[in-house]
């Protein structure tokens, strides 16, 4: 008796369903198949542009073509540091924080100049939806070369920091975009705050 009722919870218990929880990132798909669903349980196979994604029910792709990017074309053109967007820091503005900006569509660069009038720690805090595409971000010296790379805040999802320490004076620009072109999420909405210190 005592092992029949083993044997019945052990049945029981092989026969029960098991669906993982991937989290609300979504993740590609490639549509049903012969061999079963695209996704699993509580997930749907969605196509958005050129590609499918497994999203949690009731769930948006965060990338170009959903709808769901920032509007920041009062700040564009800036992709590049010939027409970066000119920010008020300059020395006498010591900061200065943007929300709604969007690296989309697929590509897009944002640039941001500004000014050190002396010697000044820069900050620059790039603030992301971490369910989109990573976000890449450098602070850049007045010829457009990088001086200080972006890397995440540690316990901060979505947040990046690049910091130069005692930078001269001079111009310098805050460039943002996203990952290499391949990959899957490639545009992002954020928000970001440039700081000079002494």
């Amino acid at each position: 008796m005592k092992i029949f009722g083993l044997l019945s919870f052990a049945l029981v218990s092989a026969c029960s369903s098991y669906s993982p929880d991937l989290g609300t990132t979504p993740f590609t798909c490639t549509g049903a198949g012969s061999d079963g669903p695209a996704c699993p349980d509580g997930y749907a196979c969605v196509p958005s542009g050129s590609a499918s994604y497994c999203l949690v029910n009731g769930g948006t792709v965060p990338d170009a073509g959903t709808g769901v990017c920032a509007d920041d074309s009062n700040l564009e053109p800036n992709d590049s540091i010939t027409t970066a967007y000119i920010t008020p820091v300059n020395g006498s503005t010591k900061s200065i924080s943007y929300a709604g900006l969007a690296i989309c569509p697929t590509g897009d660069k944002d640039t941001y100049k500004f000014t050190v009038a002396a010697s000044q720690n820069i900050e620059a805090v790039i603030e992301f939806d971490p369910n989109g595409a990573t976000l890449i971000g450098s602070i850049l010296n007045s010829g457009g070369s990088s001086i200080a790379s972006a890397s995440p805040v540690t316990g901060m999802q979505g947040k990046i920091r690049a910091f130069v320490a005692t930078a001269p004076a001079g111009t310098y620009y805050v460039q943002v975009s996203g990952p290499a072109m391949g990959a899957t999420l490639t545009t992002n909405n954020y928000k970001l705050t440039i700081t000079e210190t002494p």
